[in-house]
């Protein structure tokens, strides 16, 4: 074992080095706490044994900062070796200071040696878990990562299916998860939310599958009849996703109901404004826009971006929500990476 001894009094320092060296540890001696620290920081330690009263820091001291280091050191034994023998002062090392095991000065030599007998089996224990702990930590972010890439793959290609029936494509979904997400950073939200976004958002317009081809695939204008129908695949897609027990679908369900709302009140299904609106539906709602007029569909040519954003700027505080839209501009160079990584 390396075995840091802090002791100030130089007899009982080198006495403790004689016995441990002679038990075959290697010792790191250090007359006082801030020594003592510093080789903790900069060399392999298992064991620390430590006095109490010491100059520049006292070993309460040490022991804290060494507790505080946490992150990648190994799991270190300490032990208080000490003349404070009352009953306050071993509560108060043992409790408050976190120490490992305590020892009252003068020390008996065969106590001591079984003492660290102990500790050196607690140190192998700790860090054994330690490793056990973080192997297991690194199978379940393996296995959290595969099980969202399936989910992933899994969603984009059954939606890029639905997609090809009005001509649009597999880039669109991804798009829309994409840029969805980037606005969702920008404008506050926490990294699990962002995350289920990214699944969510592909999903807005599940709900076409139940809208007919010959309406969903016409060239020309819509007859008020046949809008009503088209408007009625966001209660379908709703009706699809909905009392799932999963937030991500419980996202994909807001989403596909709400994302046709308008900001002032005059959207569909529900004519709910401001808001009501969850913050999913306007995302999705801004973005969808943008990447509906930025390509080409089968009813209409894409439009240059400078038209695009003069329709959209319209729509600002009426379709859309004002600070969203005010994000979504200062995003347009992210969005324009996203449009050349996704075509």
């Amino acid at each position: 074992m390396n075995i840091l001894i802090a002791e100030d009094e130089r007899i009982n320092l080198a006495r403790l080095q004689r016995f441990l060296e002679k038990w075959g540890h290697r010792v790191y001696p250090s007359a006082n706490g801030l020594d003592a620290l510093e080789i903790f920081l900069s060399k392999e330690v298992d064991i620390i044994i430590t006095d109490w009263m010491m100059p520049q820091m006292d070993g309460l001291e040490l022991v804290h900062h060494v507790r505080g280091q946490g992150g990648p050191k190994p799991y270190v034994y300490i032990m208080m070796l000490t003349s404070r023998g009352d009953k306050e002062d071993i509560v108060r090392g043992l409790s408050e200071a976190g120490v490992d095991d305590y020892i009252v000065k003068p020390f008996d030599p065969d106590e001591l040696r079984a003492r660290l007998l102990v500790g050196e089996r607690t140190v192998r224990l700790e860090r054994t878990l330690r490793e056990y702990g973080q192997g297991l930590e690194k199978i379940v972010r393996r296995q959290t990562l595969t099980i969202r890439k399936t989910q992933e793959e899994t969603i984009y290609r059954l939606l890029s299916a639905l997609e090809s029936r009005d001509e649009e494509t597999g880039g669109h979904v991804r798009r829309i998860a994409h840029f969805s997400a980037h606005l969702a950073k920008q404008f506050g939200w926490q990294s699990n939310r962002i995350e289920d976004l990214l699944l969510a958002a592909p999903m807005h317009d599940i709900g076409k599958i139940g809208v007919p081809d010959n309406i969903l695939l016409k060239k020309g204008p819509l007859t008020p009849e046949e809008f009503e129908i088209v408007k009625n695949h966001t209660v379908i897609g709703g009706n699809i996703l909905k009392d799932s027990e999963y937030p991500m679908l419980q996202m994909a369900e807001e989403i596909a109901l709400s994302h046709h709302e308008k900001w002032d009140g005059s959207g569909y299904p529900r004519g709910i404004a401001g808001e009501e609106i969850p913050e999913s539906g306007r995302i999705v709602a801004l973005v969808d826009v943008y990447d509906a007029l930025s390509n080409d569909r089968h009813y209409r040519n894409a439009s240059p971006e400078h038209e695009v954003l003069q329709i959209m700027h319209k729509g600002r505080g009426t379709h859309f929500d004002p600070d969203l839209f005010d994000i979504f501009l200062d995003s347009l160079p992210e969005f324009r990476r996203i449009s050349r990584e996704h075509p």
